[in-house]
């Protein structure tokens, strides 16, 4: 059994920090992970030989989801240094985030008690993490080809948190995510996809750029007139990105349309004087077979700062779903409720036997909702 929920939510006001996505470079990836992802997800951990792991010929690229990162030897060759990088901006100078100290086999952080480096193939994935004294992962990051890290590849695993089908208070459908191909056939290939992002510094929100180079359907002249997708503008014109702000809630997303072209019907509307939100209700994920609105906590290890995006209370749904995917059952008659309500949601009757990946990202949350 595990506990309960909290469902409390506010916007923050905020800074932003902004990343890039190169869309264009990043596509093919997007469009292969997803199935790459699912069948690797109960494969059980393997811990590499970290030291061998750690160094390249000139290094190693990870991130942790946000940021990038690269492994190096100090000029004693017993100590690792790990650095912030960033990709593509030869103005800025590498910096030092951590020291990593080898003895024999063994890496440990340096001026930090207990802390020991290992890198492991976690999912579809050889994570870098940093694990306590209990054995618990307090940080981890995905290591990165140089290729992919030229390419934007640190930059996808929010667009994938993001993915999938939700639905409006009125009805209608609407296709949030990456460009992807995996939502159902044909259906879906006209969505734009996310190209860009920028992260609030308190992480409470997204700022996104969304739908570059879409192609219109309608008769800009006429104040109503048939769309294809969000956005859509003059027949046969090519549009820019519009510009969303979003945050995760407890039903998905909350969304504003900050800016688009003037003579454009948006779904959801254009941001209007009081900046309401437009709720956005998840209710298709990008892996069939899996239910629930965050199936991806099942599929992909998930990072120290990748879960600082989600608030606290969403966090623990994100939890309870993991457990509520095996026929769990929860201690607290809320949690209870709110899953018997889940038409997905069936009792197994069984003990529930958790994949390594699950119980990875679990420890990254409970470290979070302490």
């Amino acid at each position: 059994m595990v506990a309960s929920l909290g469902l409390n939510l506010s916007a923050q006001q905020h800074n932003y920090t902004y990343r890039h996505i190169d869309e264009r470079a990043t596509e093919q990836m997007l469009e292969e992970l997803p199935a790459r992802d699912f069948q690797a997800r109960t494969k059980p951990t393997r811990v590499l030989p970290t030291k061998q792991h750690l160094l390249g010929y000139i290094g190693r690229h990870w991130t942790d989801g946000v940021y990038c990162f690269v492994s190096l030897y100090f000029e004693d060759k017993r100590t690792i240094e790990f650095m912030q990088s960033w990709p593509n901006d030869l103005s800025r100078h590498e910096k030092a985030v951590d020291k990593f100290k080898v003895a024999g086999n063994a890496v440990t952080v340096k001026d930090k008690k207990g802390i020991k480096v290992t890198v492991e193939q976690i999912g579809a994935y050889e994570m870098l993490v940093e694990r306590n004294a209990q054995g618990k992962p307090v940080k981890a990051y995905y290591n990165m080809s140089n290729e992919q890290f030229n390419n934007g590849y640190w930059s996808i695993f929010v667009q994938m948190l993001m993915a999938g089908r939700y639905t409006m208070a009125n009805q209608e459908d609407i296709i949030f995510g990456p460009r992807l191909k995996h939502y159902g056939g044909n259906k879906y290939d006209n969505d734009p996809g996310i190209f860009a992002y920028q992260l609030a510094d308190d992480y409470s929100n997204l700022h996104i750029l969304y739908g570059d180079r879409r192609v219109s359907h309608g008769d800009p002249s006429s104040p109503k007139y048939g769309m294809k997708m969000p956005g859509a503008g003059g027949a046969g014109a090519l549009m820019p990105p519009m510009e969303w702000r979003v945050r995760f809630t407890t039903d998905g997303l909350a969304a504003i349309v900050t800016k688009d072209q003037p003579f454009v019907d948006h779904n959801p509307p254009l941001m209007n004087g009081n900046k309401s939100e437009t709720k956005l209700t998840k209710v298709a994920s990008p892996y069939e077979g899996l239910d629930g609105k965050w199936t991806f906590a099942s599929v992909i290890p998930l990072t120290h700062e990748l879960v600082k995006l989600f608030p606290k209370e969403v966090l623990t749904l994100i939890k309870g779903e993991i457990y509520a995917r095996h026929g769990d059952t929860f201690a607290n008659p809320q949690t209870q409720k709110y899953f018997d309500a889940q038409p997905w949601y069936k009792k197994s009757g069984k003990k529930v036997v958790l994949t390594d990946l699950e119980r990875f990202n679990i420890a990254l949350i409970n470290q979070a909702i302490q």
